[in-house]
């Protein structure tokens, strides 16, 4: 018989007196990283803290490798989390730190401090380990936080929020740490309320919204079945009129719009195929262009898609 999944949750709902955290959630998880997106107050939190027994289910189940973490705790040997908001003991340095939690695992003095340089080699922190945690920038925090929760080689790596508040550099080296343990066969959940951040780490996803599941599977299969919306085009260039010229007869555009003299709208209902022609008639066009962007391409407007398809 095959492995359990590592989640699985069945039929879940959690609410907090009238409030609605997770509604109705079921689905299963295994391998590889997946998103876990939503904006702020859809339940991404909630459904982290039923994972890690923080919090009980007032209705369905919730199994990690097929065992109710209420009924044993054992599944957590396996399990490493990141919270959002948990704090750490600025005055130790980044080594004690992770080896006291290696400890806490069970490990003797010398395997912590092994698997603890292993762990912040792993996550680029091994020439400032000895360094005090209260002096590292908010993305080095992060990633320490990283280390300790993979210091015990856990095989489901859950994440709430590992990017926020960190500066592109640090987004780029949890990205890639992220991505490495996908790789590496392990079971990775990572919430994040910015669409951008979860496409440049994996396409498996999850979108709750009001506490609902409202998408799971591929992302650019699900942007593929939004095709039907309308999307739009903003260009910012030094002739906006001229450069609709260009544009106005050609598919699959379908309208265009004047914000001023600089700013031009172009409207689609295929964003893929509208930017396959946008190059070469922007170069016959002779038009210098300052930017190109997609004002519809966020979780914002992908959700109310979904939304308004679900009713």
């Amino acid at each position: 018989m095959s492995a359990p999944p590592a989640v699985t949750l069945d039929h879940v709902s959690k609410w907090y007196g009238q409030v609605i955290g997770i509604n109705d959630v079921s689905l299963a998880i295994d391998g590889g990283v997946t998103g876990i997106l939503g904006m702020n107050g859809a339940g991404k939190s909630t459904l982290f803290k039923l994972l890690m027994g923080r919090l009980r289910p007032n209705r369905g189940a919730v199994r990690l490798f097929g065992t109710n973490p209420w009924d044993s705790t054992s599944p957590y040997r396996r399990v490493g989390y990141v919270s959002e908001s948990e704090k750490m003991y600025d005055w130790m340095t980044s080594m004690d730190f992770v080896s006291t939690l290696a400890r806490l695992h069970g490990m003797t003095r010398y395997e912590a401090e092994k698997k603890a340089e292993r762990a912040l080699s792993f996550v680029d922190l091994d020439n400032v380990a000895n360094k005090e945690i209260g002096k590292y920038s908010k993305g080095m925090r992060q990633r320490v936080k990283i280390a300790a929760a993979l210091v015990h080689n856990p095989d489901l790596l859950v994440l709430d929020e590992p990017l926020h508040g960190c500066d592109p550099l640090a987004r780029t080296s949890i990205m890639n740490v992220i991505r490495e343990m996908g790789s590496m066969g392990k079971t990775v959940l990572v919430s994040s309320h910015i669409l951008e951040e979860i496409e440049r780490i994996t396409e498996q996803i999850v979108i709750l919204h009001s506490g609902r599941l409202v998408a799971l599977g591929n992302l650019h299969a699900i942007r593929a079945m939004l095709d039907k919306h309308p999307h739009r085009i903003l260009i910012r260039c030094e002739n906006s009129r001229a450069l609709a010229a260009s544009f106005i007869d050609k598919e699959p555009v379908y309208g265009v719009r004047f914000i001023d003299t600089e700013s031009l709208e172009i409207m689609t209902k295929d964003l893929s195929q509208a930017h396959e022609i946008l190059p070469s008639l922007i170069i016959k066009s002779g038009i210098p262009i300052h930017s190109i962007e997609n004002p519809d391409d966020n979780l914002e407007s992908l959700l109310g898609y979904l939304v308004g398809d679900s009713k």
